[in-house]
């Protein structure tokens, strides 16, 4: 119980400190599609659309190993803690809640601003490629090993 309850504890943490970095980090992963995009009212559309795709990829590709590291250290602390499996709920809440608070609070800033950009237009789908991703490394871990390998408590 108290493994449990420590792991609980653990994610709530690891949760709250993401959904503060996710701000920063998500911000410079997507800064190369943004410059590609420019400003949609100054370029045209196709050039906005591949800027949106640049930012998606990095945005994706880093959000992605924080949820392979949630789910992996969650497969381990079940596996060798022996933690409650009530530790997934946490685990699932604490991976999609600051991707999703992150989108919420730039749609509104740029709502408020009358503006967006790629890195705004870009979280949406980061945040459907997160369930995706999320769904396919709880059912094969072994992806998660093969394409984030370099991520902390990551098994092969």
């Amino acid at each position: 119980m108290n493994k449990t309850f420590f792991s609980i504890i653990f994610l709530i943490i690891v949760g709250v400190v993401a959904d503060y970095l996710a701000v920063l980090i998500l911000n410079l992963v997507g800064v190369p599609g943004a410059f590609i995009a420019g400003d949609l009212r100054q370029h045209n559309k196709i050039r906005f659309v591949f800027g949106t795709l640049i930012a998606i990829l990095g945005q994706a590709y880093v959000y992605l190993a924080y949820i392979a590291f949630i789910v992996n250290w969650t497969l381990l602390a079940r596996s060798v803690q022996k933690v409650s499996i009530i530790v997934w709920i946490f685990a699932v809440l604490a991976s999609l809640i600051p991707i999703y608070f992150n989108w919420a609070r730039a749609a509104k800033e740029a709502k408020e601003d009358n503006y967006t950009n790629a890195q705004i237009k870009a979280l949406p789908f980061t945040i459907l490629a997160s369930l995706i991703a999320l769904t396919v490394f709880l059912i094969n871990p072994k992806i998660m090993g093969a394409i984030y390998w370099w991520v902390p408590y990551m098994r092969p």
